[in-house]
């Protein structure tokens, strides 16, 4: 089952991203009041097993982003309906971009997400070098 994550969530939704952190950046409790809203979580028999957020920049971009689903619960189509649950919403709110980050290019470009045809580059700041 897919619903909107509450507050009570957190924990299991920390837990969760803790137990990623090979491949997930680390978020707080706060983070997680801020983004209620726009998180959902997977559940099976009363446990979370998965979550996405949808953390929305602008009226124009949107990152899908702390994706996880359970080890012992993937291919089964969970991740696909978290991040469903995600694209309708910005869907939903006309949001014109959603991103993702992620070293799973594969799985999300089989979800719908692409390179933009080469048009866009995502690029960081690595900060001042020393010397």
């Amino acid at each position: 089952m897919i619903r909107k994550a509450v507050q009570s969530d957190i924990p299991a939704i920390l837990e969760l991203i803790c137990a990623h952190l090979d491949t997930l950046l680390p978020r707080s409790e706060q983070e997680y009041l801020e983004l209620l809203d726009t998180t959902w979580v997977a559940e099976v028999d009363g446990r979370v097993i998965g979550s996405c957020v949808l953390e929305v920049y602008s009226p124009k971009i949107a990152e899908l982003r702390s994706f996880v689903v359970h080890d012992q619960h993937r291919d089964r189509g969970v991740g696909r309906e978290l991040a469903m649950a995600a694209v309708e919403e910005g869907q939903r709110r006309n949001i014109r971009e959603i991103l993702v980050v992620t070293s799973s290019p594969d799985y999300f470009e089989k979800l719908g997400f692409s390179d933009c045809l080469h048009e866009k580059y995502a690029l960081f700041w690595k900060g001042k070098k020393n010397g």
